[in-house]
């Protein structure tokens, strides 16, 4: 168990950000994604929900022994570990890929579908793209069980949409956007209640104090204004990457058709 627990399996000394090893194994897990995405392109749709459902299931997994990890050391010595509630429940920000993606897969309602597959697309995707670089490896090393455990999961959060963007399981729209923003509203207002409650910062919305930067930023201003800013922040990067992939997609497939009429 105590390997599983160590900060870095090279014993080095904090902080494990922005190592070779971080960079590394991001290029390695997205690299791979990607290529995965172009060599699903052109099988049908039952094998890629198959592959996606399969990540999915991975996720999940990584999350129930990322868990019953830390709730272990916590009951083993809760005097060294408590219990944290600001950390230590599955309600950030980029762990909604897990409670959404079933959404996006299973649903047999269209626009429950279309919603829940703009906010895999953009909002999560963007959320899991920052944290890669920014929020990990955390307190452990990229080369330990916690740090791999959270680059593989948030890399899931990248590859997951863009092989639904690329091999075009999920075919984006212009105004697919508003869908995605009525379900991150939902899941905002959830999780604001329980940060008002609780005293936590799930989503960033109390003071930001979890990832870097904000917390300089919220102690200058009133809560709301903060929870305000934050707000606007995810509503402005989800407009603007949104936008982004319907550009791709437009330049791709006038591409496509220049070379068919060629």
């Amino acid at each position: 168990m105590d390997f599983l627990y160590k900060t870095d399996w090279l014993n080095r000394e904090p902080p494990y950000a922005f190592k070779w090893d971080h960079f590394l194994i991001i290029i390695l897990f997205l690299s791979l994604g990607v290529l995965l995405a172009f060599l699903l392109r052109k099988k049908n749709k039952k094998t890629i929900k198959i592959v996606l459902i399969s990540f999915w299931g991975f996720y999940i997994l990584l999350q129930i022994l990322y868990y019953s990890f830390i709730y272990a050391r916590t009951v083993q010595n809760p005097s060294q570990y408590p219990f944290n509630i600001r950390s230590m429940l599955p309600l950030h920000s980029c762990l909604m890929f897990m409670y959404i993606f079933p959404f996006a897969i299973f649903s047999k309602n269209e626009i429950i579908k279309k919603a829940a597959s703009n906010f895999l697309v953009i909002i999560n995707m963007i959320m899991g793209f920052i944290t890669l670089f920014v929020g990990c490896p955390g307190s452990n090393s990229a080369l330990s069980f916690f740090g791999l455990q959270t680059l593989a999961y948030h890399s899931i959060d990248v590859i997951v949409p863009l092989i639904m963007l690329i091999t075009g399981f999920y075919d984006i729209k212009k105004n697919d956007v508003f869908y995605g923003l009525i379900v991150f509203g939902l899941l905002a207002v959830i999780v604001w209640v329980f940060d008002a409650i609780a005293g936590c910062d799930y989503f960033y919305f109390y003071d930001g104090s979890t990832f870097p930067v904000f917390d300089f930023i919220s102690t200058k201003v009133p809560p709301i204004v903060w929870t305000l800013i934050v707000t606007s922040c995810y509503v402005i990067t989800a407009f603007a990457t949104h936008y982004l992939a319907i550009g791709i997609k437009y330049l791709v497939n006038k591409n496509k058709e220049k070379k068919m009429a060629e």
